[in-house]
């Protein structure tokens, strides 16, 4: 089982709100289109960062999720209308090989 994870920075403290009004509904438009499960929360301290996050089962499975979400039209806008609340060149992805 591996876990991705996508990090990016928030601008500023008065970009937070917008920022997680923004994960909220990316992470309800593909949990309710592609049953993905992700979730997503926000660094308690120090950094203004937000953190999207699921668990899948092979990095073939990611793979294709991410070529399928890349052909989505309607997320790719959601995205490119988030772009003015982040730091330029902050989004980090992770993927972890889970334990157990």
């Amino acid at each position: 089982m591996f876990r991705f994870e996508r990090t990016t920075t928030v601008k500023s403290v008065a970009d937070m709100p917008a920022a997680m009004q923004f994960a909220a509904e990316v992470t309800g438009y593909v949990n309710k289109k592609y049953a993905l499960k992700m979730d997503f929360g926000a660094e308690a301290f120090n950094e203004y960062r937000v953190h999207w996050y699921f668990d899948f089962e092979s990095v073939d499975k990611l793979s294709a999720m991410a070529m399928t979400l890349l052909q989505d039209a309607t997320y790719t806008e959601m995205l490119a209308k988030g772009k003015a609340l982040w730091v330029e060149g902050s989004l980090r992805d992770t993927i972890v090989r889970l334990a157990g």
